[in-house]
């Protein structure tokens, strides 16, 4: 704890004692969005609230269909030279089409300073009522009438929520806070909310309570016994609060469901599902057209007309199977035959579910179970632990942390079996109704992912800045892979990218042309490779690249959350204009070129670098080929063996704008030909972010002839 609090003072005295030096500008950064529902069909006058400039906003780019904005133009206020006006909100129109999909969605805003962090709101089917904040007792409880959703805030300490409303006899309420999820993928927001709803009677006496349902997030549901006056309370479970935790609370009669069994199925395919909550004492099974689009999904059930609020559903096209119980013990357990999607539930405290299938010696399967995954959709309430059991009942394979609270594992039988056991359980022995599950039982085919670090590029004319992409081979797969950028503006390029097998990450430059015009498009970033199938034929796998954004941490450390928006964006000119580079040899032997280097084992090149800057950027800058922060490394291009010589480079530019970095091969550093490097010249906004300006893309190769 003393040592954690050494850290952030020395971390604040940073901050205070480098303010001079952070540059002139920097994208707006959202941190609350009010109201943050916005219902179907309607037009409402949103909020977005933040740090640094939201000055010169002029577009919204949203995740999705059916949603436009306008910005409300606002009076920008006078500021003396040299300082630039600034702005810490923004006001704008936002639309909802009547047929725009429900659920939490992100946005940006693009400003001539840059485009933002993300933002998230929420589209309802249910009106939308705005909290009025003098309502924190009974006696002040603010009307309502369900079913609505209440767009509010826990704006204080001890900030507590009323909400007053009338209930028949048999009636089951449900509510359901939207709040902690729609806080993960801000920025900088380092404390979050951990929200609590509560409900009373016309007495004030508690009927019902639940804090953690959906992670953090709360959710209960409750029949009401007698027709009368009703309170729903909510707040945060420590009594904390910040002006910054919006929240949007669903209260609502109508049918709800929050998961489905199964959870899982194939495209197209018409199945029944049970709708798990108060939807299923309306229909225990309900016919479900499974969605055409593979990946996890969120789906509405119809109830004779009527439609259930969104529940998520897992697409594939594995064969499904249903567990069937009994099936606690091994003697017991549901046959399967590989491929096969495996859905199931541990229904209650102990439950133990086993699958049996037959195995082949040397031939991998891989299982990977689908539930609860923080950050995603999946938010079933099992914590799960996979175990393969042999024919003695002994565990030859287990996992239970592969995807934070999720199980993950490839097994390769050691001979040939018809009595392998696949078991399934909750790691806390716990059990219940919603604790479903799916696991995608395949044999382990060569197969990758792909990330890209940062999810955006700000860059002005005739500027530069580099994302870094990261690759994880699985089950084999040891090949290269090509990476592009899709959906760019003409006047915007983006360096071509191959990841050698060597390596698991690359550059990509993303450049402006000189004559680019303000702009700001979302795009994709597509990695691509060939393999082998089993009967040898050779198949191209696609895979599109989960955005990361950079989140801040307590005391000043540098995260990273998914997020699903990939944003170029042009803006007014950038602080740094352009990073000129000239490589040469420190050793004899050398081939350089501006573009080139060819190292030999155990040689050195100085690449030296000049900075443009705009006439008005008189800051501090540094350079560096890695992306960093406080000793963690985000993105390394270099290829393996190369390093940076520190003792031999100037990267510490201060308000100059030469320096040089000089890379050298280790005597042992294998072959490699053209791997794509970069010099970044870094601004800093603040003590954890920085913007990073590109060079042009030099081509390093390690030759040993």
């Amino acid at each position: 704890m003393f040592a954690a609090r050494r850290f952030a003072l020395a971390a604040s005295l940073m901050l205070l004692s480098t303010a001079s030096a952070f540059a002139q500008t920097s994208f707006p950064m959202i941190t609350s969005t009010h109201p943050v529902a916005v219902q179907r069909g309607k037009t409402v006058e949103v909020v977005v609230s933040g740090q640094q400039s939201f000055l010169g906003v002029y577009k919204t780019l949203f995740e999705g269909e059916g949603l436009s904005a306008e910005v409300i133009p606002q009076k920008t206020p006078v500021a003396e030279a040299p300082k630039k006006p600034s702005i810490n909100n923004v006001k704008l129109n936002i639309a909802a089409a009547a047929d725009a999909p429900l659920g939490e969605r992100e946005f940006r805003v693009a400003s001539s300073l840059g485009v933002s962090s993300i933002g998230q709101l929420v589209v309802v089917d249910d009106p939308v009522i705005v909290e009025n904040a003098a309502n924190n007792t009974l006696a002040q409880a603010q009307t309502i009438a369900l079913p609505c959703v209440v767009a509010g805030k826990l704006e204080a300490l001890e900030d507590v929520d009323y909400f007053k409303f009338e209930a028949q006899a048999g009636q089951t309420l449900t509510f359901e806070v939207f709040c902690a999820r729609l806080q993960d993928k801000i920025h900088d927001l380092q404390k979050h909310a951990k929200p609590m709803l509560t409900l009373y009677d016309s007495e004030g006496r508690e009927l019902a309570a639940n804090d953690t349902f959906f992670f953090a997030d709360p959710m209960l549901s409750y029949t009401i016994a007698k027709t009368g006056v009703y309170f729903v309370q909510v707040r945060e479970s420590t009594y904390d609060g910040d002006q910054r935790w919006v929240y949007a609370l669903l209260a609502t009669t109508k049918p709800y469901v929050s998961h489905l069994f199964p959870m899982a199925g194939n495209p197209g395919q018409k199945i029944d599902v049970e709708p798990i909550g108060s939807a299923a004492k309306s229909k225990p099974r309900v016919p479900l057209t499974v969605p055409n689009e593979l990946g996890v999904r969120q789906v509405q059930l119809d109830l004779d007309g009527a439609k259930t609020n969104l529940a998520t559903f897992l697409v594939n096209r594995l064969p499904p199977v249903i567990e069937q119980e009994p099936n606690d013990e091994s003697a017991q357990a549901t046959r399967i035959t590989l491929p096969a999607g495996i859905n199931g539930r541990i229904g209650k405290k102990r439950d133990l579910d086993h699958f049996v299938f037959k195995a082949e010696k040397g031939k991998a399967v891989r299982f990977e179970l689908k539930a609860r995954r923080f950050g995603t959709l999946l938010n079933s309430s099992v914590h799960g632990v996979l175990e393969i059991l042999n024919q003695k009942g002994a565990v030859v394979a287990a996992n239970d942390a592969t995807h934070g609270q999720e199980a993950n594992l490839v097994f390769t039988p050691p001979d040939n079996e018809d009595y392998y056991v696949l078991r399934v359980r909750d790691l806390n022995s716990k059990g219940g109704d919603s604790f479903v599950y799916h696991v995608e039982a395949d044999w382990a085919r060569p197969d990758f992912t792909l990330r890209c670090d940062p999810d955006k590029a700000m860059i002005g004319p005739g500027s530069a800045t580099a994302w870094y992409a990261h690759i994880t081979r699985s089950n084999g797969f040891a090949g290269p892979v090509v990476v592009e950028v899709k959906g760019l503006p003409a006047d915007v390029s983006a360096s071509p990218l191959t990841i050698p097998p060597s390596m698991t990450q690359g550059l990509i430059v993303v450049t402006a042309a000189p004559t680019a015009q303000q702009q700001a498009v979302n795009v994709e970033v597509v990695g691509s490779a060939k393999v082998k199938t089993a009967d040898g034929k050779e198949e191209t796998l696609v895979r599109k690249a989960q955005s990361n954004q950079e989140i801040y941490f307590p005391g000043g450390g540098r995260g990273r959350f998914d997020v699903n928006l990939q944003t170029v964006a042009i803006t007014d000119p950038s602080d740094i204009l352009k990073v000129d580079v000239n490589t040469s040899p420190t050793r004899e032997r050398g081939t350089v070129s501006t573009t080139k280097i060819v190292l030999k084992p155990g040689q050195e090149v100085k690449i030296d670098v000049n900075l443009v800057r705009r006439p008005d950027y008189d800051k501090t800058v540094s350079l560096d080929i890695l992306m960093q922060h406080l000793g963690s490394i985000i993105g390394n291009p270099l290829p393996p063996g190369v390093t940076i010589e520190q003792g031999k480079s100037k990267t510490l530019l201060g308000t100059g704008s030469q320096g040089h970095i000089t890379i050298k091969a280790a005597a042992n550093a294998e072959p490699i030909e053209d791997v794509p490097i970069c010099v970044l010249a870094h601004v800093s906004i603040n003590f954890v972010v920085k913007i990073s300006y590109a060079s042009p893309v030099i081509l390093v190769s390690v030759k040993k002839d």
